[in-house]
């Protein structure tokens, strides 16, 4: 807290500074809904302001608001296939906001004046989002691939934890972290950690979806804009986007309940905090408890995410964006080394005695975590081609107890019972990163350029206990488990406490430049500065394992739209890396190691046509992986080698469309094969551990646009994973699995009911931990919005 009150004193001043720069230009603002004859709001649709170069995007309710619009008349304009072109005239006044409220009409008849271009019903499109590239281009400017999944699709899939979100995202696995961390597998690679609106968070990360706008999955190795990659993968980023405040009051109280005992009340209420509205805020809570589909076994959790922003003035606008979370819940993960599989005849979960609906842990076997989330974004308006962007998140996340059991098999029926007592333990993240965002021609070329500075300070205090609790037989009766004996069992073994901080120091630079309108470059570098005295330990009073890197990470790209503003090809050269610690050999000497890379060269084409109808995204992508560790045997010693390598690759295509009125659609399908090359013997040739070769998933909804039943609405879709490998030797098969899902909701502008089933194959099947997961289930709500 201390590192965090000296940036407020810090950013104080600046704030003042800026809260006071005379002679500004005079700005005002447009607000309005925009709907369709037929009663729906038009939804995701951009209004464009022509003449002042500004423009918004309608949201769920068909409402918009543009702010920062200079005081004088313009004009507003709308056109839609199937619509006729609507034109408004506005007269912004300083410091007033102008309201509009428009409708499409079908008919000819009343023509007015508002630029609208985009689709009124692909809902499920969510593209646009300055935190992909750090800039401000479009999906079909942009050489890199990425999908999201916002708001509109969690609703209608009644949404509970972050694996249903995930699931949506082409050729993405979801995953967890025993810890308490979900994440997902993209390309090949795993992460379970993410980034918090584009920042580095803790390394424990509890979250409820309720706090969420959306979900960016930013594909391929991105060190250049987001650095080494304990927060992301060589497979990519996934960055969580939190709900912001908008400019009137609003909200919704939720409430669900379904199978396992599940039930959450939920609260999303903003509203204006002083007359002008420069002044708002948001706050959003839940909480959750849910029982097990096993004989033990329970999760709950409980958040609260208040934000406020405050437009000091034209140019000036600050954002404070805090969440505070606390889960509770209970969890095993399975273990199978190679010398249990000689010993073995299983080679598939399925063939496993292992009971799927019996816990062999109790619910006093659990865990305790929690974070801490604090951010600011401070923006300010420099001048007409560049603004500042100052960012600072403060994430602290933490165990105030964790007991993690692994079920290690010895033979098929036996089981070691592992257990790792962390209690308590810290893991945090402080990121202070300040951006100069410049849109600029120099001649008739147009640059759009971010340059970043980056720090980012990182640390962990741990404190564990590991032994192993007993031996069980599944063909007998499975002892309970006592957190008396843990307890006694964690002071005999002797925990074992230590300290680690790191620094990462970066700058980068990137520009997308315009060689002509239609064909765009990018090209950035980063270079990285990594410093840690490594591990400290509280026994010894020593540090091991210190070490100084520096890395550099390029990234460039090309971007031709074949029909402007429609279809685009694209081509991109990427890089990611992940510093590597020495490593000290057999005969006592220290290898210093280099940071290890992924370069990617990916192509492909995007799609955005028919009036925003039809978006897809279809890509080819090569990633090779170097300076990678390795053993090598020398004089009958093991000696670590960097040169080992690996080469992942594969094909991906989304498709989100909106053929008719009602009825949306996206689907996506990923080819991936992911290989160690040159690699310890045992490794080499291998595929890496929880790496399906497809993944595809499919989402259907269709709802009444007009009649009596309007807003009545109906979804189907599901996912399908194939066979991956539990280990690295690539012996035990973890099984591949088809899920399908149905909703069914009545969306009304005041309330909402709607109902899922999930898993209705009753498909058994288990994640990369070896956990076992859901089977069918049901979930019902009603919300409330005012």
């Amino acid at each position: 807290m201390k590192k965090l009150i000296q940036f407020l004193y810090l950013l104080l001043p600046f704030a003042a500074f800026a809260g006071n720069t005379a002679n500004e230009p005079e700005y005002g603002s447009i607000k309005g809904m925009i709907s369709t004859n037929e009663g729906s709001p038009a939804i995701a649709v951009t209004v464009v302001v022509k003449g002042a170069n500004k423009h918004g995007i309608t949201r769920e309710d068909g409402s918009f608001y543009i702010n920062r619009v200079p005081v004088g008349k313009f004009q507003l304009e709308v056109s839609l296939v199937g619509y006729e072109t609507l034109r408004q005239d506005v007269t912004v006044e300083k410091g007033q906001t102008t309201a509009v409220n428009l409708e499409l009409q079908v008919s000819s008849t009343q023509l007015r004046e508002v630029t609208i271009t985009g689709g009124v019903s692909n809902k499920f499109v969510t593209k646009e989002s300055e935190q992909i590239a750090r800039l401000p281009i479009k999906n079909l400017e942009n050489p890199q691939v990425y999908h999201t999944v916002g708001q509109v699709v969690m609703k209608e899939q009644l949404v509970i934890e972050r694996t249903d979100i995930y699931r949506n995202i082409a050729g993405a696995v979801p995953n967890f972290s025993a810890g308490g961390s979900q994440g997902l597998s993209l390309r090949g690679f795993s992460g379970t950690i993410g980034m918090r609106n584009g920042m580095a968070t803790s390394a424990i990360v509890p979250l409820n979806p309720v706090i969420l706008e959306r979900i960016e999955a930013i594909k391929g190795p991105s060190g250049t804009l987001f650095g080494s990659n304990r927060n992301t993968s060589f497979g990519g980023v996934f960055n969580y986007v939190t709900k912001k405040p908008y400019d009137h009051f609003g909200g919704e109280v939720s409430l669900t309940g379904g199978s396992f005992e599940f039930a959450r009340i939920t609260a999303d209420i903003n509203t204006p905090v002083n007359k002008s509205k420069t002044m708002l805020f948001r706050l959003n809570t839940a909480f959750q408890s849910e029982g097990s589909f096993q004989d033990q076994g329970y999760n709950k959790n409980f958040t609260i995410a208040p934000v406020f922003t405050y437009q000091l003035n034209d140019r000036t606008k600050l954002t404070v964006d805090a969440e505070m979370t606390r889960g509770y819940y209970t969890t095993t993960t399975i273990g199978i080394s190679a010398a249990a599989l000689g010993k073995m005849s299983a080679r598939n979960f399925k063939d496993l005695q292992l009971p799927y609906k019996q816990s062999l842990i109790n619910n006093g076997v659990d865990i305790a975590n929690g974070i801490n989330n604090l951010q600011f974004k401070l923006e300010y308006k420099m001048s007409d081609q560049w603004k500042s962007e100052t960012n600072f998140l403060y994430s602290e996340g933490f165990y105030k107890s964790l007991l993690w059991t692994s079920l290690n098999f010895l033979t098929d029926s036996t089981i070691a019972r592992g257990m790792r007592n962390q209690t308590p333990e810290t893991f945090g993240n402080i990121q202070v990163q300040q951006n100069f965002i410049g849109d600029f021609k120099i001649g008739n070329f147009r640059n759009r350029v971010v340059i970043g500075l980056d720090y980012n300070y990182n640390y962990n205090e741990l404190y564990r206990a590991v032994f192993t609790y007993d031996t069980i037989n599944l063909r007998r009766n499975i002892p309970d488990m006592s957190a008396q004996k843990i307890d006694d069992r964690s002071a005999a073994a002797g925990f074992n406490g230590t300290s680690t901080k790191a620094y990462n120091y970066g700058i980068y630079i990137s520009d997308v430049f315009n060689i002509t309108p239609s064909l765009m470059a990018m090209l950035s570098l980063r270079a990285d500065r990594y410093t840690t005295d490594g591990t400290y330990s509280f026994a010894t009073s020593k540090f091991t394992g210190g070490y100084k890197q520096n890395a550099l990470s390029p990234k460039l790209g090309l971007v031709y739209q074949v029909v402007k503003d429609k279809v685009s090809l694209f081509a991109n050269y990427m890089n990611g890396f992940a510093n590597l610690g020495p490593a000290t050999q057999p005969d006592g000497t220290i290898l210093e190691l280099k940071p290890q890379y992924a370069n990617q060269w990916e192509g492909g084409i995007k799609v955005d046509a028919f009036n925003k109808k039809l978006n897809a995204t279809v890509n080819y992508y090569n990633i090779d992986v170097t300076n990678s560790t390795r053993l090598e045997t020398i004089d009958s010693k093991q000696f670590t080698v960097q040169d080992g390598t690996q080469l992942s690759r594969g094909f991906e295509a989304e498709v989100i469309a909106n053929p008719i009125p009602g009825l949306n659609i996206f689907a996506g399908y990923a080819y991936n094969d992911n290989t160690y090359k040159k690699a310890t013997p045992a490794l080499e040739g291998k595929t890496l551990m929880a790496s399906p070769k497809n993944v595809a998933n499919f989402w259907a909804s269709y709802f009444l646009t007009r009649g009596k039943a309007r807003g009545l609405g109906f979804g189907i879709g599901g996912n399908y994973v194939s066979d991956s490998w539990f280990e690295s030797s690539n012996v035990f098969v973890l099984p591949g699995y088809t899920l399908l899902n149905v909703g069914l909701y009545y969306d009304q502008p005041k309330y909402r009911f709607s109902l899922k089933g999930n898993n209705l194959l009753n498909e058994e099947y288990w994640i990369s931990t070896g956990t076992p997961q859901k089977t069918i289930n049901f979930l019902a709500s009603v919300a409330v919005n005012f």
